[in-house]
């Protein structure tokens, strides 16, 4: 049996969950950042895809293998995701994975990595793997250990992100809990890739503030030599100034602010710099936000002490 008639049946086979496909189809679009049209275009009408998400209207076959493959996903990742991925699981595992590392509670970061390992072994999908990847860098940095990892499973993690061609909400965390493992080059290499392989594409409130972040622990990083990456620092903080950041979201607004006095001092404009920092650590301080005005003054010491 050849991969189409393989396809066919499977397909046919689960034909009471056709219209449930829909909703599927459309989750995985939202988090890979398509819009309808980017979707459609040259396969079938909006319309017609907008029928089959809501679960109003079936779907041949052809017109499904053509969709999946714009999406740069399997049949058989589809049907994964399809039984076993509610629609916030995604967000639920980064989310508890975050909470672990902030919470330095190695016990459930154990936990999380014991259940990505079951998955990759039971379905071999590259998602899994590479977040066993993810977990292992927060186990690092836990036990202050330092973040490296086997050869293979980096090179994995590279290709992984090489090779996709849209940049949704997966890859975005993915790489941003990754990053600081990689070195420079790597990190200015995909930290543009993830601007451009996912601001192209439709605006989703929990993307935006994904790549925001990706942005600022890029000029974060830059800033962490002796000698800052300037040229690549400019670049950078004119993709950050590019997005549309609220004006009430005051830590990225201040977080922003400490970032570009770091700069300063790094590149001999002390005094500027270090009036930018503190002024950060005020704000925060202001706000109530003791822990960030702390670990604000702490790296400002930090930077100072290296220019000594």
């Amino acid at each position: 049996m050849d991969i189409t008639e393989y396809k066919r049946d499977k397909f046919i086979g689960r034909k009471t969950d056709m219209k449930k496909y829909g909703e599927t189809v459309r989750r995985i679009r939202e988090q890979k950042g398509y819009t309808m049209q980017q979707l459609a275009e040259g396969i079938l009408s909006v319309s017609f895809l907008s029928k089959f998400e809501r679960g109003e209207s079936d779907i041949s076959l052809s017109y499904i293998i053509r969709l999946l493959e714009r999406l740069s996903l399997t049949f058989e990742e589809f049907f994964y995701l399809h039984d076993s991925v509610g629609p916030g699981e995604l967000e639920h595992f980064f989310d508890k994975a975050n909470e672990a590392y902030v919470n330095r509670d190695l016990e459930q970061l154990t936990q999380l990595r014991k259940i990505a390992l079951d998955k990759w072994e039971i379905h071999g999908l590259e998602t899994f793997r590479c977040n066993l990847v993810m977990l292992g860098v927060y186990e690092c940095i836990i036990r202050g250990e330092k973040t490296t990892s086997t050869g293979d499973s980096l090179e994995f993690l590279y290709a992984y992100l090489f090779e996709v061609e849209i940049w949704g909400y997966y890859e975005l965390r993915l790489y941003n809990s990754t990053m600081f493992l990689m070195p420079p080059e790597m990190v200015i290499t995909l930290s543009k890739n993830a601007f451009e392989k996912s601001s192209r594409f439709g605006k989703l409130k929990k993307t935006d503030k994904t790549i925001i972040a990706i942005l600022m622990n890029t000029l974060t990083y830059m800033m962490g030599g002796a000698v800052p990456y300037v040229e690549q620092y400019k670049v950078f903080l004119g993709y950050l100034e590019s997005l549309d950041i609220p004006e009430d979201d005051l830590y990225i607004r201040n977080t922003q602010l400490q970032i570009k006095g770091i700069y300063e001092i790094k590149i001999g404009n002390r005094v500027k710099g270090i009036d930018m920092v503190q002024k950060t650590i005020s704000i925060f301080t202001d706000l109530g936000s003791n822990e960030l005005a702390a670990t604000a003054e702490n790296y400002l010491n930090i930077v100072l002490d290296e220019k000594k």
